[in-house]
């Protein structure tokens, strides 16, 4: 068994030093897990991602790396799955400014309902990866290749 981990920490290791990774590891399996019962559309299911436990890993090492500098990186405005912070404060603020929206007293407004359901989908990779450089991570080919 403890040569099994020691397997696991040099090939973790050999990452942090070299910033390459296998194409295996990098491989994910997706299962379509049904958010209904007897699923007719794809879009009543819910993928989930199996990935390799060495990505796993590394990804977690490189987000606890990145941690302390997340604030500076994330707007204000994202809620979303950042600690401390709880997407339910913008529904909040979007129920305040709603609130009264048809009052007679104000100036005419317009409001705009966006769907991202699909956003993930239309992430420029190329994009990222230019931020990352531009905002100095040393070694962004260790980013890039778990990305």
């Amino acid at each position: 068994m403890a040569g099994d981990w020691r397997e696991v920490t040099q090939a973790i290791l050999d990452f942090f030093r070299t910033g390459r990774l296998l194409k295996q590891i990098n491989a994910t399996l997706i299962s379509l897990i049904p958010k209904v019962n007897n699923p007719a559309v794809v879009a009543e299911f819910r993928p989930i991602s199996c990935c390799n436990v060495l990505y796993k890993a590394i990804t977690k090492i490189l987000v606890q790396r990145m941690r302390s500098i997340l604030d500076t990186l994330i707007s204000p405005s994202q809620n979303a799955f950042v600690p401390g912070r709880s997407i339910g404060d913008n529904v909040l603020l979007a129920q305040e400014l709603f609130c009264g929206y048809n009052q007679r007293n104000l100036p005419p407004r317009c409001a705009l309902k966006v769907d991202l359901r699909k956003a993930y989908d239309t992430v420029e990779w190329d994009f990222l990866k230019a931020a990352l450089t531009l905002f100095g991570f040393p070694d962004a080919t260790q980013i890039h290749s778990v990305v």
